[in-house]
């Protein structure tokens, strides 16, 4: 398994895929709710690769603002689910986040996902409420130690 974090045209490619199998087309989330504005040539994807060709889970880094990290469009692919994939990503994420100055991590995870976030160290800060057709948790992390 090998992380990138960039955004080359390959990774943002990969992720994007991801992104399509998983929330379009698995999940039936409409297109032009899924890919949005964020998704920019110069957006940082995290993605894990099984290998060079085939990548299997990602999340997009959208700063908030100069403390601030938003995990967002997190997924891993449906197959290997439950292997331990979306924390390896979630971490290289923070730990990428971390690097480079950010404090806090953040994400607006499903209500269905909160106990993964929650397993991660994530806290919940706001919600349940309607973010895009789901119900919807803000949860919050420290990215370093007190």
């Amino acid at each position: 398994m090998e992380v990138v974090i960039s955004n080359a045209p390959f990774n943002r490619a990969a992720a994007l895929a991801l992104r399509q199998a998983i929330f379009v087309t698995e999940r039936g989330i409409p297109r032009d709710v899924e890919f949005d504005d964020r998704d920019t040539a110069d957006r940082v994807y995290v993605n894990l690769y099984q290998d060079a060709s085939h990548p299997v889970a990602t999340l997009r880094l959208e700063p908030q603002s100069p403390q601030e990290m938003r995990f967002g469009r997190v997924c891993t692919r449906q197959d290997l689910r439950g292997q331990g994939l979306g924390s390896r990503l979630l971490t290289a994420a923070e730990d990428w986040s971390r690097e480079h100055g950010y404090t806090t991590g953040v994400i607006h995870g499903e209500v269905s996902a909160q106990g993964f976030y929650e397993h991660c160290g994530y806290v919940i800060a706001d919600g349940p409420f309607d973010e895009d057709g789901a119900p919807v948790v803000i949860l919050h992390k420290p990215l370093i130690s007190k």
